[in-house]
């Protein structure tokens, strides 16, 4: 093999590595768990602020956000089915079925 075509060859693998080591600029995947929090922020504002009673850009308290699916997918397809609940200061204040496919909010009512 010539050293031209070393130099050839070298050159452009060189170059295919540069190529292939860029970054794509591909959005990352949102977890479906995030979107069920998007559609409640985005949906609830109003309620949210009728929760929290107290001054809510000077008070210390907890805010607990949690999301689930009500069951695993299987028979019934839960895929986009997440039960949202809100927690201050470790009490439940607010819960809501979502529905992310259909981007439906249906409040819960609390357990006392």
């Amino acid at each position: 093999m010539s050293t031209r075509t070393f130099l050839a060859i070298a050159l452009v693998a060189i170059l295919a590595f540069g190529l292939g080591a860029q970054g794509r600029n591909e959005k990352p995947e949102q977890s479906p768990h995030a979107d069920a929090l998007a559609v409640i922020f985005a949906s609830q504002q109003k309620p949210l602020r009728d929760l929290d009673d107290n001054d809510w850009w000077h008070d210390t308290k907890e805010r607990t956000w949690t999301v689930k699916r009500p069951f695993a997918p299987g028979t019934i397809d839960s895929t986009h089915m997440f039960v949202v609940s809100y927690r201050i200061d470790n009490k439940e204040v607010a819960s809501w079925h979502v529905d992310t496919r259909k981007r439906t909010v249906q409040a819960v009512p609390l357990r006392k």
